[in-house]
């Protein structure tokens, strides 16, 4: 317990998924968490949860691809607990069309929500003296997960992260991307009632079962921590081997 304690953390995609477990995991090592998501019911829930276990949270309605909305969301932070040390970018959506306006669809919600946010916090990070940011990327974004908007956000996720924690290492924030492999969210979890797709999934993965976002949600805690206070630029795969074969 207490691996992020004081820590201010923005998590965002908060409702559900990969966001709501690393949110969670973080207030109960200690962090003061700033949830957001369009999900206004199931944000508030999850809120509800981490308060209820004696953490402390706040919910903000937020979507990540307004700049309007990340000025609120990084006023509001700093006005309830004074600074952001930790910016996790959790907030993604996937592929429905092959359409030019899905594409952008998707582009603005994963990729420029994600530099937007970075853009929006590094400011207060550098008068704080320094933070992490954390952006969840895929293995999409490392090998070829399809012709397609949401391979291309996460690519670019990769290379946005890269490049931010080259540029301001010396301002001491930290800026890493973590790639999941298949893990059960309410985005994937169809795959599991499509026997031919999860088929293909289970014999790509040697780990025998699927991840959770509690997986992802652990990694996401080290480098959030001080832990990881010599780790930037670095690209952490959780994805049950599958990248190894």
């Amino acid at each position: 317990m207490g691996r992020v304690h004081g820590k201010i953390v923005v998590v965002t995609g908060a409702a559900s998924g990969i966001g709501r477990a690393c949110a969670i995991h973080l207030a109960k090592e200690g962090a003061k968490v700033v949830l957001t998501d369009v999900q206004t019911d199931k944000l508030n829930a999850t809120v509800e949860e981490i308060v209820s276990n004696h953490g402390v949270a706040i919910g903000l309605s937020h979507n990540v691809a307004a700049e309007e909305d990340w000025d609120s969301v990084m006023k509001k932070a700093v006005a309830t607990f004074g600074t952001v040390n930790v910016l996790v970018n959790s907030a993604g959506i996937g592929n429905k069309t092959d359409t030019i306006e899905e594409w952008n669809r998707v582009l603005s919600v994963n990729l420029t929500g994600s530099y937007i946010g970075m853009k929006h916090v590094i400011p207060i990070m550098k008068e704080a003296g320094g933070g992490s940011i954390v952006n969840i990327a895929s293995l999409a974004g490392l090998v070829g997960g399809g012709f397609n908007g949401y391979a291309a956000s996460k690519g670019g996720i990769r290379a946005i992260s890269r490049a931010a924690a080259v540029d301001y290492a010396r301002d001491n924030i930290r800026v890493n991307s973590v790639y999941p492999g298949l893990i059960i969210t309410p985005m994937t979890e169809g795959i599991l009632h499509h026997e031919q797709m999860k088929k293909h999934f289970e014999e790509r993965t040697p780990l025998p079962r699927f991840g959770t976002g509690e997986d992802i949600a652990y990694g996401v805690l080290y480098l959030a921590s001080d832990e990881s206070s010599y780790v930037t630029g670095t690209e952490l795969v959780i994805d049950g081997g599958t990248t190894a074969k």
